[in-house]
């Protein structure tokens, strides 16, 4: 069974994977407009500079606005999925898919308010 680790500890290659990933699942919540949960664990400044690029290019194809987003925002994405408590298979799959992730966490937000 491999060890599970934070997104900090993969390999480049495997770090980009999990940032695409997030990067799809992310914008899915965005155009939703539910990005509640993630503000609950992240500062304003990275949702911001992603949520900008997101905001002026929404007249991109689905993929066309991922790869700019990614190209543009990379560091954000990143910056963000550190302060997630996900960790990671070595591989670079989610320990949770980020959809139960997002499902857990609305959960123990309900139970605590």
């Amino acid at each position: 069974m491999n060890n599970l680790v934070s997104v900090t500890q993969l390999n480049s290659t495997n770090q980009d994977k999990v940032v695409r990933n997030f990067a799809q699942f992310y914008i899915s919540l965005y155009r939703a407009d539910s990005l509640e949960i993630i503000s609950a664990f992240v500062p304003a400044g990275y949702l911001s500079d992603i949520n900008a690029v997101i905001t002026r290019n929404l007249y991109l194809t689905k993929d066309e606005l991922l790869n700019l987003s990614l190209s543009v925002s990379h560091d954000d994405y990143l910056k963000v999925i550190e302060r997630l408590d996900q960790k990671f298979h070595e591989t670079g799959t989610p320990e949770m898919p980020w959809r139960n992730w997002l499902i857990s966490h609305h959960e123990q937000l309900v139970s605590e308010s």
